[in-house]
């Protein structure tokens, strides 16, 4: 005689409803655990593929240059020009604060400007930037009645 197995009988339409709670009970955690394991498996061959790739492309993190600081001369050559007291945070520039100092002055004027100190700069953070923001808004005002 030609007996079907428990998984064989629970594939089949037909005979699944001749099957009783226990078996079938049992069969939908043997399909479950094998669709689960053969996941896991994927997964983890993924993440040893990954692992490797990562090894073999891995490059070596250029060195960053020290930030140098600008000389005190610099600020004596115009004894005239305002002081400001700039606290240099990592990664800041003396052009960078130059050039926030400079747009600063554009917008707001001289007098604004002469009793003004940078004391940190931070990157805003987000998609969107700062420039790209503001271009939004002028170009939404410009579109109103």
């Amino acid at each position: 005689m030609n007996e079907m197995g428990l998984m064989q009988r629970f594939a089949d339409p037909a005979l699944f409803e001749t099957l009783d709670s226990g078996d079938k009970l049992i069969a939908s955690l043997i399909t479950t655990l094998t669709g689960m394991g053969v996941t896991f498996s994927v997964l983890v061959i993924i993440w040893v593929a990954i692992a490797i790739m990562a090894r073999l492309l891995k490059t070596k993190a250029p060195k960053k240059e020290s930030v140098a600081s600008a000389p005190a001369s610099a600020a004596k050559a115009e004894p005239n020009s305002v002081t400001t007291a700039v606290q240099q945070t990592v990664g800041a520039s003396n052009e960078l604060i130059a050039v926030i100092m400079a747009a600063i002055s554009a917008s707001e004027g001289a007098e604004y400007v002469n009793n003004l100190v940078v004391r940190k700069i931070n990157r805003a953070s987000g998609s969107r930037t700062a420039w790209n923001a503001a271009s939004t808004a002028d170009c939404i005002d410009s579109r109103k009645f």
